[in-house]
């Protein structure tokens, strides 16, 4: 049987361009072909020999990628929520892990090229990552993403497009609200690779008060080091000078208009700006680049935002907040053992990150006086061994463990008598365990279970503010977790699907206990419970037509006293995607119906209210010609085609009231783009 080549030696293009046709090429037999996962086990693996849900995904083809949530509609389990809104950066969530994040990403492991984007006590976002620049999402569900450690709920892995010939391309995209500038250069000549990409948005917002403006850039090396000794580095670098918040609004609000802007966003002056630089260098073994890996990173990160309050109370943080965090790590595996059917590796991680923050009265637009002043630190540790074993030709088992230590510390340097000294140090000392069995019941046709212990620590964020301002939550606890899943995979000529069902329950689970004014103060829940069933489908009839559709169940649940029997607030109960794709003259264009539907969303824990089930539809087409060394691709979207007013995304608990964020209304956008090659 011939196998794709490991991804971890390839350029992120090429192992996409490797999977794609297994995924839906009419002519590619599933025994003569099998797509290479890697996040499940941490090495390059089968797809249908993994224990794991593990689904492959390309950025589109086409559209102004602009919200980390364009990326992750065509996979089941996850929920996306676009928050029309770029003062807050994507709320994204995994069978529910993730859904009480009141900004950012929260409790998943999010990854770039194998480097962690997560800080050491969990808090992430996608706003800095320059997505046109990522050839391929891999998304892991499930038990065994308990391994990858704290706040590891489900793992989402970029991979960035690596060059293979020496081009330049110009792009420019636009549409009613926006418009977009990108140039790209590669360089390729023997063992050394460059690529670079800027590019430059601006929008006038869907709503008033939501003008935006972001600037990125990447570059990525690629060499060998002494023949021996793979090295990659990347520079990321993101600025974002003027992002206006229109913050969220009533229900009611928006069942009258449902693109207003509530008044305190003018009031205060909402806003928010922030830079972010990174450095990231990986090694591995030429020769063989899973016996072993190295990786290690610095950055800074800044960030300044006016909230909708003025915060002048001396007891308060301030209504305005000044960020700079200083961040590194290093990480790094080892395989010990391997043979013909049997390999166990070990690693570890140390990463650290200094957040100076710094509160002001927000005096209505202007900067006031000093309300905050300290230092927030995290440090973490790990140490983990991953296994797999093949028992029997059609027996795959693997698994692992994964020790971590927390330290989360605050001193606090504001100091009066109406604010007490808010000092305080919380460690976490915590393990996950995971075990997986798959069963290749035929060539294209194979059955998993897995079962595992995981773990999530509060962040700083989540430990900053008690319910009463009485200072820093130290009350809080660790959630853990017991889940498991079960599924069957089937790859066969056009077509690749997989089922699955799964069911976690947590203890301690954090849950929002106040939320108003800029100010999230949370909570340990006694228990809940999740459990549901995940489809995804890609197949293709012909050389011309192509489908997916992706669908997911979620019933979450607290069995918590008081609250026994309520939905989980933020978290649709189900989710359906279909796309329709059709090429008429093979690659050179295609036309796509996309379709997308979403369940009510309940705002807070008791159930009170919801935002409404939507179903929305669009449209796309792309084409492309080639003279000889120029290439020119251009692109048509049509975004929600009915107009329809619906929820794109709920602010969880939200005591004000103003828990709905608006999508956006009907959107054209179009885009070229011209590139020559040598």
């Amino acid at each position: 049987m011939k196998k794709v080549k490991s991804t971890a030696s390839l350029p992120a293009w090429s192992a996409l361009a490797l999977a794609l046709p297994c995924l839906f090429s009419h002519s590619v037999r599933a025994e003569e072909t099998e797509v290479i996962v890697i996040s499940a086990s941490a090495q390059p693996e089968s797809w249908l020999n993994s224990a794991a849900s593990v689904e492959l995904s390309p950025l589109p083809a086409q559209g102004i990628i602009i919200d980390s949530a364009q990326i992750f509609g065509a996979i089941s389990g996850v929920q996306a929520d676009s928050r029309a809104n770029f003062a807050q950066d994507t709320r994204v969530s995994i069978r529910g892990f993730g859904s009480r994040s009141a900004f950012g990403i929260r409790g998943l492991h999010l990854q770039q090229d194998g480097i962690p984007l997560s800080t050491p006590d969990g808090q992430g976002q996608l706003s800095s990552v320059l997505l046109d620049s990522v050839a391929q999402v891999e998304v892991l569900k499930g038990p065994l993403a308990a391994l990858y450690g704290n706040a590891s709920g489900g793992v989402i892995s970029l991979y960035s497009r690596a060059p293979v010939q020496n081009a330049v391309t110009a792009s420019v995209a636009g549409s009613e609200q926006h418009r977009q500038y990108q140039l790209q250069a590669d360089w390729v000549s023997g063992d050394h690779s460059l690529s670079t990409a800027v590019k430059q948005f601006r929008t006038d917002g869907y709503r008033p008060h939501s003008a935006a403006e972001k600037q990125q850039a990447q570059l990525l090396y690629k060499t060998l080091l002494a023949n021996s000794v793979n090295l990659s580095a990347r520079l990321d670098y993101a600025r974002d000078p003027s992002l206006q918040d229109p913050l969220g609004i009533t229900l009611s609000a928006w069942q009258q208009n449902p693109q207003q802007t509530d008044s305190a966003a003018e009031q205060f002056d909402t806003e928010k700006n922030s830079r972010h630089r990174q450095l990231s260098l990986s090694l591995s073994a030429y020769d063989d680049p899973d016996r072993w890996q190295l990786g290690s990173w610095l950055g800074d990160r800044q960030v300044n935002q006016r909230l909708a309050f003025t915060g002048s109370a001396l007891s308060s943080a301030g209504g305005e907040v000044v960020l700079q965090r200083q961040f590194k790590g290093i990480n790094g595996s080892y395989r010990l053992l391997h043979g013909d059917t049997y390999s166990i590796r070990a690693g570890g991680s140390l990463v650290q990150s200094d957040d100076e923050r710094l509160g002001f009265v927000n005096d209505f637009g202007q900067r006031g006086d000093l309300r905050r002043d300290q230092t927030d630190s995290a440090d973490n540790t790990d140490a983990f061994v991953r296994f797999n074993w093949q028992p029997a030709a059609l027996w795959q088992v693997q698994g692992g463990w994964r020790y971590s230590e927390l330290k989360l510390s605050i001193a606090d340097r504001f100091i009066l008598p109406q604010n007490p000294d808010d000092s305080g140090v919380k460690q976490f000392y915590n393990d996950a365990f995971a075990l997986g069995l798959s069963y290749r019941i035929a060539p294209g046709f194979s059955w998993f279970v897995s079962a595992g212990t995981g773990f999530e620590s509060p962040t700083l964020a989540e430990i900053a503010y008690q319910t009463d301002d009485t200072g820093v939550n130290l009350a809080l606890n660790a959630s853990t977790n017991q889940q498991w899943e079960s599924g069957f995979k089937w790859l066969s000529d056009g077509l690749s699907a997989s089922l699955s069902y799964f069911n976690v329950d947590s203890k301690n689970e954090l849950l929002v206990d106040s939320n108003t004014g800029g100010r999230t103060s949370y909570r340990n829940a006694a228990k809940t419970e999740r459990h549901g069933a995940e489809l995804q489908l890609n197949w293709q009839t012909n050389a011309y037509l192509r489908q997916q559709l992706t669908a997911s169940y979620l019933s979450a649940k607290f069995a918590d006293a008081g609250l026994d029997g309520k939905r989980l607030p933020g978290i649709a109960d189900s989710q359906l995607h279909w796309q329709l794709a059709v090429q008429p003259w093979q690659d050179s264009t295609e036309f796509a119906l996309h379709s997308q539907y979403r369940s009510k969303v309940y705002i807070d824990d008791t159930n009170s209210n919801s935002a409404p089930s939507a179903l929305t539809f669009s449209l796309s087409a792309r084409h492309s010609q080639q003279w000889q060394q120029l290439n020119l691709a251009y692109w048509l979207v049509l975004d929600n085609i009915s107009d329809k007013d619906y929820v794109g995304s709920v602010i969880v608990n939200q005591s004000n009231g103003r828990a709905i964020e608006p999508a956006p209304g009907r959107q054209l956008s179009a885009g070229i783009s011209v590139g020559y090659n040598w």
